[in-house]
């Protein structure tokens, strides 16, 4: 074997005792959220909606069947210059409720831009010491907002517990994946500290929040809850990464192969924007379909199995792991380590020669 060659193994067994220890620490020092008490407090769910018709009357339906007082929740959702009938859907449903109002967001302020620039602005709004961030496309349990309050009463800043809906022929792959992901950021979160956060699903103290001057303090980004995540830590403040059955939200999957590569594009900006020490070895750890090709191509036969059997023995000790802490039935494929690796390959070469990632028909 040539010293590329013992290199690459070197580098791999080095990143499976990784995955062995994140796990042993995932075990040992998984934290469960504290429940809310019965005398709940006030709380403001903030929804964004962008050209979202299809999905905001699913995910305000799915807000109204929450257990929680009407009486001591607000829900604002903001419409950012939506070009669809997102608008009249927000009317329909604030002219019957009187616990939800609607938002048109239709200029930039503070140099604030796309989601910052409506949280922002939708924040200001509200007084409540409790904010919840949903994103339209989600819909969320009967007891998500019970649980996200609860874990803020010992956090100023959480990470909520997503999964992926079956719908369509990868929400399979998206699902998995997502677990991942989540699984690794809590394992992070309980044993050092929270590396990421999904800005579809938080939420934090609005003390807290105003101590660290809020998305104003983070100009212009589109990555706004990495920002946030980062001026929390910074001031010394307790984060926490939320994994409970009892309150999970549900996102739509990206339909198509080209949207996915679109949605990792807007990730790994983020990564690499906020967190660039870590993005590389976990990227190299997740892109190994790129080596592995490379040293079949040259015939090393014996270290393409070796990475080929790192990729799927990791990935079956994650699902190993996950299946423990999800109530949903999934099969493990073996083509799914290799698929997602391909997703975020093709996303990374997109963002290297493009350069900008789109949203909602926005490019940053």
């Amino acid at each position: 074997m040539s010293v590329v060659g013992g290199v690459l193994v070197s580098i791999y067994s080095v990143l499976f005792t990784v995955e062995l220890i994140l796990m042993l620490f995932f075990r040992l020092k998984f934290k469960t959220s504290t429940k809310a008490e019965s005398d709940l407090p006030k709380v403001t769910v903030l929804v964004c909606a962008r050209n979202e018709e299809h999905n905001l009357k699913r995910c305000l339906n799915s807000i109204l069947r929450l257990n929680y007082p009407q009486e001591s929740m607000q829900v604002l959702v903001g419409d950012d210059n939506s070009e669809d009938g997102t608008w009249n859907i927000i009317e329909h449903f604030q002219k019957r409720h009187n616990h939800i109002k609607g938002v048109k967001i239709e200029n930039e302020k503070e140099g604030l831009i796309a989601k910052a620039n409506v949280l922002n602005q939708l924040i200001d709004l509200s007084t409540d010491e409790f904010q919840v961030i949903i994103d339209a496309d989600m819909e969320v349990q009967p007891d998500w907002l019970r649980t996200m309050v609860g874990a803020l009463q010992e956090n100023q800043l959480i990470s909520g517990y997503t999964q992926i809906a079956s719908v369509g022929r990868y929400s399979h792959l998206q699902f998995f994946d997502w677990q991942i992901v989540l699984h690794s950021m809590k394992a992070m979160a309980d044993a050092i500290r929270p590396i990421s956060i999904l800005g579809n699903n938080m939420g934090f103290r609005k003390s807290a929040y105003d101590q660290v001057g809020g998305f104003r303090a983070l100009g212009p980004t589109d990555v706004e809850d990495l920002g946030l995540l980062q001026r929390f830590q910074k001031a010394g403040l307790q984060t926490s990464q939320v994994i409970e059955q009892t309150g999970f939200a549900e996102t739509q999957p990206q339909l198509t192969f080209s949207e996915m590569i679109t949605q990792r594009c807007r990730w790994m900006n983020g990564v690499f924007t906020h967190h660039l020490i870590l993005a590389v070895p976990a990227f190299f750890a997740r892109l190994w379909v790129v080596p592995f090709l490379l040293t079949l191509f040259v015939a090393y036969i014996d270290l393409a199995l070796f990475i080929l059997s790192y990729a799927y023995f990791t990935t079956c000790l994650k699902y190993w792991q996950m299946h423990k802490h999800t109530n949903r039935k999934f099969k493990l494929f073996l083509y799914e380590p290799f698929f997602i690796s391909l997703l975020d390959t093709f996303a990374l070469l997109r963002i290297i020669f493009k350069g900008k990632v789109s949203w909602k028909g926005r490019k940053f």
